[in-house]
């Protein structure tokens, strides 16, 4: 019998998928959430503030767990979260993003790279951003582009969150044949490069879906006339540490580049 039970209210796609197999282990916790592993697949368990996401199922009474614990979410009734399907015409608004950007950006991770200043971390990952940044404009993509796999702390990793906004990105511009390609080679330099955890999270990138908070600021810097960009980019402070912003780095990288 599983540890805990809980009925799940709001569910995305990937921890749909994975939490069909049954009971899982509990294998990470946090204040409001925590992360289930069953057999290969991965899904986060939270409280609705957590925000809707592809791996993340939101439930009622939440409480937290303790590692090792074993738990089972019912998804009877649960409603299914997908984003929005991209439609490949995106045009970004990037001069109305940046109007919106001074003061707000972390100091941490990869989101500096927006403003085109660096930190510590973004300095010592040069040399992957410009191989990244090369393949978008039409190169082969160089083996230092592999140094951004798992590089910086945390469960979710900047090169790793860097780029899964690479992937959506290219997915939100219409270079779904550029996405899968990088999908083709990230895929198999993930084990032992970063955690499987991140590596789901990859994998929904590689779909296009990414957190809510993500997907609301794509959306207002495509519209015609871009609204205040100021609350949606707000929203981004609450995906992980720095996680919303090291994506957005990564898709104004290919916004960048399309332009």
């Amino acid at each position: 019998m599983p540890h805990y039970r809980f009925t799940a209210e709001v569910v995305g796609r990937a921890a749909r998928e994975a939490l069909s197999a049954g009971e899982g282990e509990v294998c990470a916790v946090f204040r409001r959430s925590f992360y289930l592993r069953l057999g290969g697949r991965y899904a986060c368990i939270g409280e609705h503030s957590l925000g809707r996401g592809p791996l993340n199922a939101l439930v009622k009474d939440f409480h937290e767990p303790l590692i090792g614990d074993t738990a089972a979410i019912s998804l009877e009734g649960a409603l299914l979260w997908e984003p929005k399907p991209f439609r490949g015409e995106a045009r970004p608004q990037l001069d109305a993003l940046r109007t919106c950007l001074d003061g707000h950006v972390p100091q941490e991770g990869l989101g500096c790279t927006i403003l085109g200043v660096h930190n510590a971390l973004s300095v010592h990952a040069q040399p992957a951003l410009e191989a990244v940044d090369r393949w978008l404009a039409g190169n082969a993509l160089a083996a230092e582009a592999t140094q951004l796999v798992g590089l910086g702390p945390g469960l979710t990793p900047s090169g790793d969150d860097y780029l899964g906004g690479v992937l959506v990105g290219l997915r939100w511009l219409g270079r779904s044949a550029h996405a899968e390609s990088l999908w083709r080679w990230l895929a198999p330099r993930l084990p032992g490069r970063t955690s499987p955890i991140s590596a789901a999270h990859l994998a929904a990138a590689a779909a296009g879906e990414a957190h809510e908070a993500l997907h609301e600021v794509l959306e207002n810097l495509s519209a015609w006339h871009a609204p205040d960009l100021h609350p949606s980019l707000a929203r981004l402070d609450d995906v992980g540490h720095t996680s919303g912003w090291d994506a957005l780095a990564g898709i104004v990288a290919v916004a960048r580049i399309a332009q």
